[in-house]
């Protein structure tokens, strides 16, 4: 998997003043190396949780966290595209959501193709995204405003459409993508994994990449030199609400039903997952690889409180902490560089 961009920051930190200690220069080094901070925490983590629950590092438990990770990584894959460019999305959680209703209903009203249902729910997700991005950039409104609107008006119309209540009955050939494994691979980390390498590419290969990185570093200056702000503002949105949609069906395929809860957890792990990645809070750096661990932590740390007999209640406050800490990071490696 590549870089993500000549924008983010090196292992190596940057020099500093000649009259700097060592110290500093390493304390540099330490924070600006998120992916070396990630991982080991995410080792750290992993032996802690061993011995508390041997069975944690089994294969079958392994096998559920790098499941379970797939959903987190792709939603916090589009929020790292949004977060690149400047802006973010609150409705990641409600429009995967609703594109999993979506799916159902046409599966189980329907005799329309469940795959043709499938990419019928990711263009809805899509549609969303394109929505999203028109009214930032054609009316000039905020984002923060403008996505938790939309995760509101979604919310309402996932329960609108199912009156609360779970759609069954759907057809099990979908189940595959959701419950089937490849070798000892779970077919949703692979879907992930793809998604990810193509993500990449565009962000880190392409004139599109570079100029999503360039706009989130300085938006006035991308202006200036010519760059199609407000188009490539709604192409990250629009990626985001694809890749939540997908996301979406892939639960739906999971569950082998159409639940209106699902996405409801989704929101803060899309935020905390790219940010310890080394996405900054105010645009222009991302890293798909780090993206990548920070999905597979959150879904590690949630595995790890049922597998060491916690209450489920407590998930909420974890990750509500590791958000806090991923951005306490964020900031020290901002007074880093």
């Amino acid at each position: 998997m590549t870089n993500t961009s000549n924008t983010e920051t090196a292992v190596v930190a940057r020099p500093t003043r000649s009259s700097a200690s060592s110290g500093q220069r390493l304390w540099n080094t330490f924070i600006q190396s998120q992916a070396l901070v990630l991982l080991g925490f995410l080792v750290v983590v992993s032996v802690v949780i061993s011995v508390l629950a041997p069975r944690f590092m089994t294969v079958d438990n392994v096998a559920v966290i790098t499941r379970a990770a797939a959903f987190v990584a792709l939603v916090s894959l589009g929020q790292m595209t949004c977060l690149i460019a400047g802006v973010i999305d609150l409705s990641v959680g409600a429009v995967g959501g609703f594109a999993g209703v979506c799916t159902a209903l046409l599966m189980y009203n329907t005799s329309i193709e469940p795959y043709v249902c499938i990419v019928i729910g990711i263009l809805i997700g899509a549609v969303v995204g394109m929505i999203n991005g028109t009214l930032v950039t054609r009316f000039k409104l905020n984002p923060f405003i403008v996505t938790l609107a939309m995760s509101f008006v979604i919310s309402g119309l996932i329960l609108v459409t199912t009156g609360g209540w779970a759609i069954p009955d759907l057809p099990k050939k979908i189940e595959w993508m959701g419950r089937g494994n490849l070798g000892p691979i779970p077919v949703p980390t692979l879907i992930a994994i793809i998604v990810a390498i193509l993500l990449a590419f565009l962000l880190n290969r392409t004139y599109i990449g570079r100029h999503i990185f360039a706009m989130g570093g300085n938006k006035e200056a991308a202006i200036l030199v010519g760059i199609p702000v407000n188009r490539l503002t709604t192409l990250v949105y629009v990626i985001s609400g694809s890749l939540a949609a997908l996301a979406g069906v892939m639960m739906l395929a999971r569950l082998a039903s159409g639940q209106p809860t699902v996405g409801q957890g989704w929101l803060l792990p899309s935020f905390a997952a790219p940010i310890l990645g080394g996405a900054a809070l105010n645009g222009g750096a991302g890293s798909v690889l780090g993206t990548l661990v920070g999905a597979t932590l959150m879904a590690v740390i949630q595995n790890s409180i049922v597998m060491t007999g916690m209450s489920v209640y407590w998930e909420n406050v974890v990750v509500g902490l590791v958000l806090v800490g991923a951005i306490v990071l964020d900031r020290l490696r901002g007074r880093a560089d």
